[in-house]
């Protein structure tokens, strides 16, 4: 029997209210060839119940233990019938023409693997939170356009180089060729990581303006953002460095690579983080002997190398953010994998 087209998994920890509004929006979708897989990373607050009593149609796949936005995006993925497969945090609201833009962008863009949603504020529609995910070449990801006004300055169908598992759509395909999300990481650069090993593998990532949700961020992590952002984002950024970089990238961009890492330990310092900090550098040493086992299985099937990356690549640096986004830094670099974690 033929599956649906599409997937839409939903990775949730204890965000009752948050995964009610999430649900409803993805019920009023215009484009209707879908499921919903909802994955209980060990909620204790109902949401379980939540999702037999109010959404019945939904797959809910319960799991014994947290583990985390990439893991149980990949259980959900494990369900998952459809040719493509959405990913979204349980804070997200979609428009209902959300999964019927992302349809319709996936299907001119053969060489995608990936697509991007346009990513508002919840609580201030005016202000986007993501327009897609880049990359500089100091390797520090960041979300294209996170605080800005939106003025309709990120309203054209583009390449990215990642899609923020904040809302992403993957063909099913590729998503289960690479491995999903690596586990490894709980949260945060997940998306990053998945998103440069789909790059290396010569496929694409398109920025889709016309697919929109609304995002709270950090809805379920309340004060663990201090531990998360400083651990997870250090720890999981070299991760990716460490697994995806190419040598050329590497050699060529030494001295921004290491400018921008001495910038994020003084961040961290200031913010009296840095035993966080010192904690993932800690984790990454004894990770050598298994990320050189997954940066050789990576390159095995690598087509692209940093010539070709090149032209992915936006700048030297994330552009700069201004103190206002202080304590919304930890949602630069991820998926926003709180509500999972």
């Amino acid at each position: 029997m033929t599956g649906p087209a599409v997937s839409v998994v939903v990775p949730t920890r204890d965000g009752k209210a948050l995964l009610e509004r999430c649900l409803a929006s993805l019920e009023a979708q215009t484009f209707r060839d879908f499921e919903v897989v909802v994955v209980d990373n060990g909620s204790s607050d109902g949401s379980r119940e939540l999702v037999q009593r109010r959404f019945p149609s939904a797959i809910l796949v319960e799991l014994a233990e947290n583990r985390g936005f990439a893991g149980g995006s990949n259980a959900g993925a494990e369900q998952a019938r459809g040719a493509a497969i959405a990913v979204v945090n349980n804070d997200i609201e979609a428009e209902a023409s959300w999964l019927e833009e992302l349809v319709s962008c996936l299907d001119r863009h053969p060489r995608a693997a990936s697509l991007a949603s346009k990513i508002l504020r919840r609580d201030d529609p005016r202000v986007l939170d993501g327009a897609g995910d880049e990359m500089t070449r100091s390797l520090k990801a960041y979300r294209r356009g996170q605080g800005e006004r939106d003025r309709g300055q990120y309203e054209h169908e583009e390449q990215v180089f990642s899609a923020s598992g904040t809302a992403c759509l993957w063909r099913a395909e590729v998503f289960r060729r690479l491995g999903g999300f690596d586990e490894g990481f709980h949260a945060y650069y997940e998306d990053v990581d998945l998103g440069f090993r789909a790059r290396r593998a010569g496929w694409e990532c398109w920025y889709a303006p016309r697919a929109v949700v609304y995002h709270v961020g950090g809805g379920t992590s309340g004060g663990r953002w201090s531990e998360f952002e400083s651990f997870y984002s250090v720890r999981n950024r070299w991760a990716t460095i460490a697994k995806n970089a190419p040598t050329g990238w590497l050699v060529r961009n030494a001295p921004l690579v290491v400018t921008g890492e001495l910038a994020s330990l003084g961040r961290a310092v200031a913010r009296g983080e840095v035993r966080f900090v010192l904690r993932a550098y800690r984790d990454l040493v004894r990770s050598a002997g298994a990320l050189r086992a997954q940066r050789a299985e990576a390159a095995l099937g690598a087509v692209a190398g940093y010539r070709e990356l090149r032209a992915a690549v936006a700048g030297a640096f994330p552009p700069a953010r201004g103190t206002i986004f202080r304590l919304g830094l930890a949602r630069r670099f991820t998926s926003s994998g709180a509500p999972a974690a």
